[in-house]
């Protein structure tokens, strides 16, 4: 059973024995939505976290001392969907570097464009991988890719993440990041390819690769034919159509979590067993140190005396 069910139960209880009124009923329904991360839906920027990283720490692992088994379990899944379905979480992503994963997958298949290591939210936005993300919509959008999807949207699963990125992983600053998906044109990928043609690439993988080599990845491109100008064309009409707009509210790269792919499955496996204590009741520590929603104070104080009382 998801967590709001298991929430709008509890208050839905509550109501019923006398504990909240209708008016505190409908106001704490919002809290308890499986799209919030200690109370919003809006992303809480890296820096943030780090300023009150004794709460950060606090928060991990909190989830199996707040007195609720089920209000902090949040489901992932390893999951194969097509990449031209997945939209991007920040702007910094470098055409240059895109194109050479694009080439280089299509030489020797490496990087491994069809296994992305990256977390995707429930609404489709991808918190990490993104030039590996780009180069394999400009091969073909249709492609299908793994990923890990977490039960969260966007915005408050970049909360979630960096609370682990400073709680778990220590981490306190963020990645600085260039480029611009915006820069994702027909003619600029274009540009860059005629680039590569003649002078080589300065980017892995693509810059250890001969002329030929490269002729020959274009012309794999599905549709090519082995033609690579052919290749060349399809590769432009795609970085036309590679989504521009980012998650609403999105934090600037150097705000974002900082997880690689091999942390990937411990971050799904900790959500998963409800041990980041995301959602009220929220544990002493986690109370003590994080200035929470005053309003999520007095819910967190509610669910446990109920929870005491045996009433939910």
């Amino acid at each position: 059973m998801k967590t709001s069910k298991l929430n709008k139960q509890k208050l839905h209880w509550q109501l019923k024995a006398g504990v909240i009124n209708e008016s505190q009923y409908e106001k704490k329904l919002a809290l308890l939505e499986d799209d919030t991360v200690l109370g919003s839906k809006d992303p809480i920027p890296l820096k943030q976290i780090a300023a009150k990283k004794d709460g950060a720490n606090a928060v991990i692992g909190g989830g199996a001392q707040d007195g609720d088994k089920g209000d902090d379990l949040v489901a992932g899944k390893e999951a194969s969907i097509a990449v031209g379905t997945l939209k991007p979480a920040q702007t910094e992503i470098i055409v240059a570097k895109a194109v050479s994963f694009a080439l280089g997958f299509l030489t020797n298949g490496q990087p491994d464009l069809n296994d992305m290591e990256a977390i995707v939210s429930s609404d489709n936005y991808i918190m990490d991988g993104h030039h590996r993300w780009a180069a394999r919509f400009l091969i073909d959008p249709k492609a299908k890719v793994n990923v890990m999807v977490i039960d969260l949207p966007g915005g408050a699963l970049v909360t979630a993440l960096n609370l682990i990125t400073v709680g778990k992983l220590g981490i306190t600053a963020g990645n600085k990041g260039k480029g611009n998906v915006a820069d994702f044109t027909g003619e600029n990928i274009g540009k860059e390819i005629d680039a590569i043609l003649q002078a080589g690439s300065k980017e892995w993988p693509a810059k250890t690769l001969k002329p030929e080599q490269l002729k020959e990845a274009l012309g794999k491109i599905p549709g090519a034919d082995g033609d690579a100008n052919k290749g060349k064309e399809i590769m432009m009409k795609n970085a036309d159509a590679l989504p521009k707009k980012i998650m609403p509210g999105a934090p600037p790269r150097v705000e974002m979590p900082v997880i690689d792919g091999k942390k990937v499955q411990m971050v799904q496996t900790m959500l998963a067993k409800g041990l980041i204590d995301v959602r009220p009741p929220y544990s002493p520590n986690v109370q003590k140190t994080l200035d929470l929603k005053e309003s999520t104070k007095r819910l967190d104080s509610l669910l446990k005396e109920s929870i005491k009382k045996g009433k939910i």
